[in-house]
């Protein structure tokens, strides 16, 4: 893929099918464009994405928790599930060894099991190449970050049967969080074999260590959302024990990818992994319930602590046989699949433990807090099996994809045993035009049952076990190409899911509310419009409400109703300088609520810009992100905690190619 937009992609389909004749709305952020807005994150990566609020905890040095239509989405890597969005310690991937980030919205339940109706984030990887690349880099950072990663592919022979690639990175950095480091080792070597034109292997491995803190001090109302007496928290502000903070997380995972086509009409494609992982969490943040302060100026709350040790292993696994066919007038591209996941915990944790020292939220001493010990729980398996069937047709100008799918889930921890099983659906039909506008219609199911860990809430609901997400959507769009190398893509959409997450009284657990009704529609221009300007510009709009349980009428929390992005790239040729280039974007995101709608969150708009100069042996590049610095509050919860955004961020980057 070069340049910003896309012109296919497996994840709709799970099949080579052109994103304009796709029936789903799909977006596609690729490496060029991850490199030229200088960010460090998938969250981050997804900040100009519609229907996409990318950083709805604001700075959060744990994991990527963005939300897709106002839900939680699931995160994929090359297919098959790798992130388990409600536990802690878990694999985040580096953006720089991914080729491309495919974000899917809607259900997608019929192709990949479980995943709820906000739809799910691809994550492709960068593979072997036949031409020879390689290209090291260093990067600096206003807040002391020091990064090297290096890219090289190429041929192992000389006729090609044989490809490598390693992808590398170092960053030894700080957050904008005081004693929170941000530092990571990621090593990805992979290995392709096509002994034939028909069959392509490859073998991807990672070693991954990321050693970091919390930058989520749970600080409270009063100080963040509104200025109180005292004024505002700094937002470098640290709330927890510096010689006891740490949140590490090792990694190591191995992907086999196998490809053959036994002729034009019937390829068989495979994906498994194995991962494993070790993770300690160890913090001290503050009470942030009701009225926290301990002192009548208001400057002083008391803090908890919280331990935990984890080491998981996850095998995924999915196998599917594509099948093109024609009966009479009507074409076929039929797809057969079975897919596999087992995940296996082990986990040890610490109960809550308050420390009633009064600790200064404006002038803080940092004193050790003694964290209780660890406690052994039983281990917890979790493993669902998908029996899957598409068939996607073509009459002339009309196509249409019809999907069913079977889910068999199973969760085995001590006094939570359970067995779930559900069929979804999803059938949809477009329309090809002659001049490139394709209107089309959707609708599809979602099933998401509620894995849960006992680091994380035991049964993981408040009053109970979790019982299974269910949801679906009704879903009018259209794909646009005005001219090669721009798109408009646009979409209206309802959806209905039911059992959704919520906070609850325990800070360790969730609540699940009733149902919960999303009313949206979002719009999308990405592409190329001269040969010198790149664009991506996106609206959207979400109603979100809750129908049934708690808070019925209530607006769904931390869901902005409008957000609006547009970034532009622009080539200096004009004025012979054809060697530089120019970026700027802008972002805003609307206003938003706690559960209870009792306070707003204010709406905000940030500003980006990148200026690089790339005369193809190098390029050196500078970014400044939130080019105002711009303090605003990303979130706040009716339990009273509440979460700082990104502040301004200046990052340079020095890249040789050989």
């Amino acid at each position: 893929m070069q340049g910003y937009l896309a012109t296919t992609s497996g994840t709709g389909t799970k099949t080579d099918t052109p994103l304009n004749l796709t029936a789903q709305s799909i977006s596609v952020v690729s490496a060029e464009r991850v490199r030229d807005q200088g960010v460090s994150n998938i969250q981050e990566t997804l900040r100009y994405v519609p229907g996409v609020f990318a950083e709805p905890g604001g700075v959060d040095s744990r994991n990527d928790y963005f939300k897709i239509r106002g839900q939680d989405p699931n995160v994929y890597l090359d297919g098959t599930r790798v992130n388990n969005r409600n536990n802690f310690n878990e694999w985040r991937v580096d953006p720089y060894m991914l080729e491309r980030i495919e974000v899917f919205r809607g259900p997608a339940s019929v192709l990949y099991g479980d995943t709820s109706t906000a739809g799910l984030v691809n994550l492709i990887s960068k593979r072997p190449r036949a031409e020879q690349a390689s290209e090291i880099g260093v990067s600096f950072d206003n807040f002391g970050r020091k990064q090297v990663q290096m890219d090289s592919t190429g041929k192992v022979t000389k006729d090609g049967e044989w490809l490598y690639r390693f992808v590398g990175l170092f960053r030894d950095s700080g957050t904008q969080v005081d004693f929170v480091p941000d530092n990571r080792l990621l090593l990805a070597p992979s290995l392709t074999w096509r002994p034939t034109t028909n069959t392509s292997w490859t073998v991807l491995g990672v070693y991954q260590k990321d050693k970091t803190g919390t930058t989520n001090g749970f600080l409270p109302r009063e100080g963040t959302l509104t200025p109180g007496i005292n004024g505002y928290i700094p937002r470098n502000r640290f709330v927890g024990d510096p010689n006891n903070d740490v949140y590490q997380t090792e990694t190591g995972a191995i992907s086999s990818l196998l490809e053959h086509s036994f002729n034009d009409a019937v390829k068989f494609t495979q994906n498994l992994r194995y991962a494993h992982i070790d993770g300690v969490y160890k913090s001290v943040y503050a009470n942030f319930y009701g009225d926290p302060f301990l002192d009548a100026s208001r400057r002083t709350v008391s803090r908890y602590a919280n331990s935990q040790a984890v080491s998981n292993d996850n095998f995924t696994a999915d196998n599917n046989l594509q099948i093109k066919a024609l009966t009479g007038a009507l074409e076929h591209k039929v797809l057969f699949g079975v897919d596999y996941r087992d995940f296996y915990a082990r986990s040890s944790v610490a109960p809550f433990a308050s420390d009633a020292t009064p600790f200064d939220l404006y002038a803080p001493v940092y004193t050790s807090v003694a964290l209780p010990d660890l406690e052994r729980l039983a281990n917890a398996r979790q493993n669902q099996t998908g029996l899957y069937a598409q068939d996607q047709m073509r009459y002339g100008p009309w196509l249409a994809t019809l999907g069913v799918r079977q889910d068999y889930a199973s969760t085995r921890y001590p006094g939570s045993d359970s067995d779930r099983s559900a069929t979804t659906g999803r059938a949809s039909l477009m329309y090809e035009t002659p001049f490139g506008f394709n209107p089309y219609v959707v609708w599809a199911q979602s099933f998401n049952p509620v894995w849960f860990s006992p680091t994380y809430g035991g049964a993981g609901c408040y009053g109970g076990p979790c019982k299974d997400q269910r949801g679906e959507i009704y879903e009018v769009g259209f794909k646009y190409t005005p001219m090669q190398g721009l798109a408009i893509n646009g979409a209206i959409y309802d959806t209905v899911e039911r059992n959704r997450l919520a906070t609850s009284p325990d800070p360790a657990l969730s609540s699940q509310i009733g149902q919960v009704r999303i009313r949206g529609a979002e719009i999308e221009v990405i592409g190329k419009v001269t040969p010198d300007l790149d664009i991506i510009g996106s609206y959207s709009y979400i109603n979100a409400k809750v129908e049934k349980g708690d808070n019925v009428g209530k607006t769904v929390e931390g869901v902005p109703a409008n957000q609006a992005s547009l970034w532009g790239k622009y080539r200096l040729s004009a004025l012979g300088l054809r060697d530089v280039t120019v970026g700027a974007g802008v972002r805003y995101i609307g206003e938003s609520y706690e559960e209870t709608n009792t306070y707003t969150i204010p709406s905000y708009t940030l500003f980006d810009m990148m200026i690089a100069y790339d005369p193809g042996k190098y390029r050196l590049q500078l970014n400044v992100n939130n080019v105002g610095d711009e303090r605003y509050v990303a979130a706040c919860y009716a339990r009273g905690d509440c979460y700082y955004g990104q502040g301004r961020t200046i990052l340079g980057t020095a890249t040789a190619r050989f």
